[in-house]
């Protein structure tokens, strides 16, 4: 006799999406879903921002992009303006950067500085920043 054993629900503030990678690696040159979960103090700071984004839209098409070639994190969003990207800080003391990655390449739109902010209050101005150019 085989026992069907029950899926065990996800974790308390943990975003899953049926169908959809909510998180990529880039390694190699080569995009892939993450199949393993990233450990990272980025990663973990990534994942606890987005489940802070304020509105359903930021929310569903946030995608986490582990960059292991530059040993980075970032937040990324479709936007009508392209991808933007929200890039970690690589330690404290640094700041967020906001990219767009356009035709012509990468360029940074802005930055601010988030060490003493709470994951809540980074998920609210990266909301904020895309609501009021337009972007989101």
């Amino acid at each position: 006799m085989s026992e069907e054993v029950a899926p065990q629900p996800a974790p308390p503030n943990v975003r899953q999406q049926k169908g959809i990678s909510v998180e990529i690696v880039i390694s190699g040159g080569k995009v892939t879903p993450s199949t393993d979960e990233i450990t990272t103090p980025q990663a973990a700071k990534a994942r606890r921002i987005a489940n802070y984004l304020p509105r359903p839209e930021l929310l569903r098409d946030a995608v986490i992009e582990h960059n292991q070639d530059d040993n980075t994190t970032s937040i990324r969003f479709e936007t009508t303006a392209g991808p933007i990207r929200i890039l970690l800080p690589v330690a404290q003391g640094f700041e967020f950067h906001i990219i767009h990655d356009s035709d012509t390449g990468p360029r940074i739109l802005g930055t601010f500085r988030g060490a003493s902010l709470s994951v809540r209050a980074v998920a609210f101005r990266i909301s904020e920043f895309l609501r009021t150019r337009g972007l989101k």
